[in-house]
């Protein structure tokens, strides 16, 4: 979080109220789509963990290893 959304802002007018709930709004909005962008992620690897995982048991059970 950058300094302009600390807590040492201290909004004095209307103006300044609305400029630093503008400012908040904008980083939860990043840090929302942020989190969408990082849930993907973890989903299509996961997937791919799955994938490996049956690849894995398939090529030791054709080595005839037990799974």
């Amino acid at each position: 979080m950058d300094d302009s959304l600390s807590s040492k802002m201290t909004p004095r007018t209307d103006a300044e109220y609305k400029a630093a709930i503008d400012l908040l709004l904008t980083e939860m909005h990043r840090l929302n789509q942020q989190m969408r962008t990082d849930e993907a992620a973890i989903d299509r690897l996961k997937t791919e963990t799955e994938t490996l995982k049956r690849e894995t048991r398939a090529l030791l059970a054709s080595m005839g290893a037990a799974v």
